[in-house]
C-alpha cells in the first residue's frame, strides 16, 4: 500500500518552516553583527590617577583681540556675508536678504558698521524678550 501525501499538507510542516525560517533569521543576525560593529578602538584608555590626587582646574583660556573697535566689527561684518562699499566717502556694508513672504528677489541692506551693530543688538534684544514672555499653556 502507497500513501500519496504531500509534505506541505501535513499539520506540522508550517511549525517547521517557521521555526527554521526563524532559526536561518538568527544566524544571519548574529554572523553580521561583528561586522556592522565599530572597529575597536587602537588607543588605550589612561591609567585611574590616584584617588588621593588634588581635583585640578581647567585652565583659563585669555583671548585677546588685536585691532581697533571698528577693525573688529568690519570683520565681524565681512565674517556675515556683508560686502564694503564706499557710499559718499563713507564705509558702508551691503548685503542682499530676502524679503519676507517674496519670492521675487532680495533686498539689498547696507549700512555703517555702527548702525548694522545697533540693528543687531536690538533683534537679539527683542529675541530675548520673546524668549522670557513665551507663556507655557501645559505647566511643564
Amino acid at each position: 500500500m502507497k500513501y500519496n501525501i504531500a509534505l506541505s499538507s501535513h499539520p506540522t510542516w508550517p511549525k517547521i518552516m517557521r521555526i527554521t525560517v526563524a532559526t536561518l533569521a538568527c544566524l544571519a543576525i548574529c554572523t553580521m553583527t561583528p561586522g556592522m560593529a565599530d572597529p575597536p578602538s587602537t588607543t588605550q584608555q589612561p591609567a585611574a590617577a590616584p584617588a588621593q590626587a588634588a581635583p585640578t582646574e581647567a585652565p583659563k583660556v585669555t583671548v585677546v583681540v588685536q585691532g581697533s573697535p571698528e577693525d573688529i566689527l568690519e570683520k565681524h561684518f565681512l565674517a556675515e556675508g556683508y560686502k564694503q562699499e564706499m557710499r559718499n566717502g563713507e564705509k558702508v556694508f551691503c548685503r542682499r536678504e530676502d524679503s519676507t513672504g517674496s519670492r521675487l528677489g532680495a533686498q539689498k541692506v547696507c549700512g555703517s558698521a555702527q548702525q548694522l551693530q545697533q540693528t543687531e543688538q536690538q533683534a537679539q534684544a527683542a529675541y530675548q524678550r520673546g524668549q522670557s514672555q513665551q507663556s507655557n499653556p501645559k505647566g511643564n
